[in-house]
């Protein structure tokens, strides 16, 4: 499960004001500097179990493609595979455009370029992205993970713009709040039939230092199925 919290970081995970493509103007969401790290706390609470990880995110570089920019953003667990995303920056949002994980030789491209962030940010803003369940378990099915079967499309809004934010790296004001809200259809029970579970993303950004915090929230249980809770906290980084 845990390597497929990595895209959140990126598209999050997972966003700046970008004006140009091989620079990062101020102020910026989202840095790309090649070298700037952040290390966050990962609070995982799944089927009654919580984990405590560390997460490692870092832009290893960037290199021209056909005519534009391409960065390199890596995240890692201590425990799991490495995966690093290909972004690209233009006036109107940073998109991921491939992956690979050290698994495999070479990235591979998504089918369709995957919006990380919609710029200029402003509040009302929104974007779709594709997500999957990253918490929610099958009780007697295998696999138990139900992420492997379903993509589901995800709404971004961004909700306000001058939250304050604090996390074990600091206190942090003027930052970005963006929400995202997928609905998950699963058989519950023979009792309540099929139900409508809200997966729900909060995401801060802060000028000048990326993503400070996110939850993640599944709520489910029934028969059948279990959900859980992300919370991912910025313990230290490096922009610069």
């Amino acid at each position: 499960m845990r390597s497929r919290l990595h895209p959140l970081i990126a598209a999050l995970i997972v966003a700046p004001l970008l004006g140009a493509c091989n620079a990062s103007p101020e102020p910026s969401w989202f840095p790309l500097n090649t070298g700037a790290r952040w290390e966050y706390q990962v609070d995982t609470d799944i089927d009654g179990t919580t984990r405590h990880d560390t997460q490692s995110v870092q832009v290893i570089g960037n290199r021209p493609l056909n005519g534009r920019t391409v960065y390199t953003r890596r995240a890692e667990m201590s425990d799991n595979v490495g995966i690093e995303y290909l972004l690209q920056v233009s006036d109107s949002a940073i998109t991921r455009i491939a992956q690979r994980t050290d698994l495999q030789d070479l990235p591979v491209a998504d089918e369709t370029p995957r919006t990380v962030l919609k710029l200029p940010l402003r509040v009302g803003a929104t974007w779709l992205a594709p997500t999957v369940a990253y918490t929610v378990l099958r009780k007697a099915e295998f696999p138990r993970e139900l992420k492997y079967a379903r993509t589901l499309q995800m709404t971004y809004t961004v909700e306000a713009m001058d939250e304050e934010v604090e996390v074990p790296a600091g206190r942090f004001k003027q930052c970005a709040r963006i929400g995202g809200r997928a609905d998950l259809t699963v058989y519950a029970d023979p009792v309540n039939g099929f139900r409508k579970i809200p997966l729900t993303t909060t995401e801060w950004y802060c000028k000048d230092v990326g993503l400070v915090k996110l939850v993640r929230i599944e709520n489910l249980e029934s028969s059948f199925f279990s959900g859980g809770k992300i919370e991912m906290r910025l313990t230290d980084f490096k922009v610069r």
